[in-house]
């Protein structure tokens, strides 16, 4: 992931399943995720009393370790949004953001892959199946959209995305969001193909997931998938992300003073759900 990594993985990383409230997902992770799993495979009884347990146990772990550490992390930017040194800091919140992930499966990825090579041969060819028509799926909605349908929708989503954070946005930042979008590499085509590698290697790797070397396989292509794209795939996207710093830069120095307490005021409603998480941990 670049360094210039879009300012958006705040929220993303923030704000899981947030429709229903953060709080309310959160302390119910447990179920959920035996819930989503079982989307893909259909798991026994005994699997499914083993993943809520462990994902119990890693939300436990999340909550005392991780989530002060990004109260910390919104206080920081909060701070430099407030003296007016956001632009000079800005790089540093994506080695901060990559770390926090990386050390979520740090926690988790060894559990993970003990849970995924006890599989049954049945259930592997399911996960595998589901994995495939739920990518298709997703491609599918893609395909069918011409590029200036694509285009008008990216436009589209980028402008409620930044009016979320800022509040109603000027005609200049609009125009900023406009331009920048119309610059965009489109990777989209990229990521299916490298997605498609991916599902390839990963159905290898499960073939040998009783042995060692199938468990390392695993593990590597849980924790670092992207080593997979092609070194066009990763240009394009290193040109987009440095068009997205650039646009999150300008739209931090053209706004007034009422959107940057918006945007505060937005990064705080976190906090606060973050630090009630932790309080009921004690």
């Amino acid at each position: 992931m670049n360094k210039s990594i879009r300012i958006s993985l705040i929220a993303i990383l923030l704000c899981i399943l947030q429709g229903c409230g953060f709080q309310f997902w959160y302390n119910r992770l447990g179920w959920v995720s035996t819930w989503y799993a079982d989307d893909y495979v259909t798991l026994t009884s005994a699997q499914e009393e083993r993943i809520e347990s462990l994902v119990d146990k890693h939300a436990k772990w999340h909550r005392l370790t991780q989530l002060p550490r990004y109260n910390q992390f919104i206080d920081d930017v909060i701070s430099h949004l407030e003296n007016d040194t956001l632009t000079q800091n800005y790089d540093t919140y994506g080695d901060r953001l990559i770390g926090f992930y990386h050390d979520i499966l740090d926690q988790t990825l060894d559990d993970a892959v003990v849970e995924l090579s006890r599989l049954s041969d049945e259930q592997v060819e399911e996960f595998m199946r589901n994995l495939d028509a739920s990518a298709k799926e997703e491609s599918k909605g893609y395909l069918e959209k011409s590029r200036e349908e694509r285009l008008e929708d990216t436009q589209e989503e980028a402008k409620d995305s930044y009016e979320e954070w800022l509040g109603d946005l000027t005609k200049e930042q609009e125009e900023l969001i406009i331009d920048t979008v119309n610059q965009l590499k489109p990777t989209t085509e990229f990521r299916i193909q490298y997605l498609e590698r991916w599902r390839q290697a990963f159905k290898l790797a499960l073939a040998e997931r009783q042995t060692e070397s199938g468990k390392k396989a695993i593990y590597s292509l849980l924790r670092e998938p992207r080593q997979l794209r092609t070194p066009e795939h990763i240009a394009d996207s290193q040109h987009n992300n440095k068009l997205r710093k650039q646009l999150q830069i300008a739209l931090y120095e053209t706004a007034s003073d009422e959107q940057i307490e918006h945007f505060i005021d937005y990064l705080n409603d976190y906090r606060e759900d973050f630090s009630e998480l932790i309080a009921e941990a004690d």
